[in-house]
């Protein structure tokens, strides 16, 4: 994500990304969301101190050129490679997964209603999950 990295510690990611992480309270190490002033629509993953994960808000452009609002119909015919599987909360949406050549990373999106939801990137399992840490 920019000059972001998965596996980054949360100090390198501050670095980076030219602020410190505002933290919600309570802070837990093992797992929390952290956003950045400089990136206000991703909130990022920070687990054991490393950078795992990022969710995206609406108009946050991504490496596959997919967008909230999509159609799943438009998602399948740019990437008939992706893998669509049922959504844990919602009997008409779909998880729809484009992982990482050497699928230790994808980039998952939410689709109900025929469109997607939302959008998040990171490391496995931590993209993965279904809800995010505090």
């Amino acid at each position: 994500m920019g000059k972001l990295r998965f596996g980054m510690k949360l100090a390198e990611a501050e670095q980076a990304a030219g602020a410190k992480a505002e933290l919600p309270t309570p802070f837990d190490p093992a797992c929390s969301m952290v956003r950045f002033p400089t990136m206000p629509k991703l909130r990022f993953m920070v687990e054991n101190g490393v950078l795992t994960r990022a969710d995206a808000e609406a108009g946050v452009e991504n490496a596959v050129g997919v967008a909230v609002g999509d159609t799943l119909e438009q998602v399948r015919a740019t990437h008939p490679q992706a893998v669509v599987g049922p959504h844990k909360y919602d009997e008409n949406g779909h998880y729809i997964t484009l992982p990482s050549a050497d699928g230790r990373a994808a980039l998952i999106l939410e689709e109900s209603g025929g469109k997607v939801t939302k959008i998040r990137a990171g490391r496995q399992p931590a993209v993965a999950y279904v809800e995010t840490c505090g």
